[in-house]
């Protein structure tokens, strides 16, 4: 009977363990997508638009913020900043190409997730 006791107890630490797992996969899944914005049903016409809701402000974002873009790490991030308040506002989101070290490949990937 103490051998069934424990056997019970093994398979239920076991399942609360692959729970546990599972749980935190999907927090890690749930925040990859927060982040990301939501597109536009088709019946307003603007097939592919992405809601503004959810964008990158460039002229107000932390390093934060700014490093939730694809290929924005703390340095970019950082550059980004730096030369937001060396040279004033951006006037557009193709302006944050002056950046050193973004590019066109870098915006591209960025584009639609930025606003000023």
């Amino acid at each position: 009977m103490i051998f069934l006791s424990f056997n019970q107890q093994v398979l239920a630490q076991s399942y609360d363990q692959k729970y546990l797992e599972w749980k935190l996969k999907q927090e890690t899944h749930d925040r990859t997508f927060k982040g990301k914005e939501s597109t536009v049903n088709d019946t307003l016409g603007t097939s592919g638009q992405y809601a503004t809701t959810n964008k990158i402000k460039l002229n107000s974002a932390t390093v934060n913020e700014l490093q939730q873009l694809t290929g924005i790490g703390l340095k970019k991030a950082e550059a980004i900043i730096e030369y937001r308040n060396k040279n004033g506002k951006f006037k557009s989101i193709e302006d944050i190409q002056q950046v050193k070290g973004i590019g066109l490949s870098l915006f591209e990937k960025n584009k639609l997730k930025l606003a000023l």
